[in-house]
């Protein structure tokens, strides 16, 4: 498996650190490609959406780590986006934007390498289901998972696949129509971040900005309902999804 990779410091050989760690911890059949920028600006210059994983110092000159992760989320980035400090400093901004992970600089190499170890399982994890065949306007198209929403029903056992926010010009004049049953799609998004809060719907859990108390979810500008039948087992995988990310060493 090839993974992309970008670092993003200031601290030229932190990123020197971080490679060696990266390079120690991948199998040895999988393939590391790493690109390094020493700044926000010169990272955004490039095309981030290729990259798996984006390793962002939070402290450096010109735009913080912060910014540049509000920056990718506001242009559609789904990788993996991984703060870096030598202190763990979370802000508002960041809270929403919920990166996977947080790397102490301090911390012992080992722990480091765990982290790292997986990180690389996760990414390894979105790469099983990347995209389904779907049909927009009779045409024949590819959608990537990480770029749908919600999911509804559509006629005859099918469903409707509705996108990202990004992406909704793009497919504004029909639907995106799967040639699956929601069973059907829920067996091939197993190992994907896609729970139903209801019957009538399969979401994204990384579009997820908040649960109401009157049992709606938010996802993307959308509110959703979360039926009884369904509202323990899906908090239970909000719950699991948002463990996970947040995840760090104490």
């Amino acid at each position: 498996m090839v993974y992309k990779i970008a670092l993003c410091d200031d601290d030229k050989e932190y990123m020197d650190e971080l490679e060696k760690m990266l390079t120690a911890c991948r199998k040895q059949e999988d393939t590391l490609e790493i690109v390094k920028c020493t700044s926000g600006e010169q990272l955004l210059k490039r095309n981030v959406d290729e990259e798996d994983v984006v390793f962002l110092d939070i402290q450096q000159e010109g735009m913080d780590g912060n910014e540049i992760s509000v920056e990718l989320r506001r242009r559609g980035y789904q990788g993996v986006l991984v703060h870096c400090s030598g202190i763990f400093m979370p802000t508002p901004e960041t809270i929403k934007i919920s990166p996977y992970r947080y790397l102490l600089k301090q911390s012992e190499t080992e722990e480091i390498m765990k982290d790292l170890r997986d990180i690389l399982d996760e990414i390894a994890r979105r790469k099983e289901v990347c995209s389904v065949e779907a049909y927009y306007m009779r045409e024949k198209i590819t959608v990537q998972v990480a770029d749908i929403m919600y999911i509804t029903h559509h006629k005859n056992g099918k469903s409707v696949l509705h996108m990202k926010e990004p992406l909704q010009k793009l497919y504004s004049e029909a639907n995106i129509i799967a040639p699956y049953s929601f069973k059907e799609l829920m067996e091939m998004l197993e190992k994907s971040d896609f729970a139903m809060p209801h019957s009538s719907y399969i979401v994204n859990l990384h579009y997820v900005s908040r649960l109401t108390e009157a049992d709606f979810v938010q996802v993307g500008s959308v509110r959703l309902s979360i039926s009884r039948a369904k509202k323990n087992e899906f908090k239970k995988k909000i719950m699991e999804y948002f463990g996970n990310k947040y995840k760090r060493k104490d």
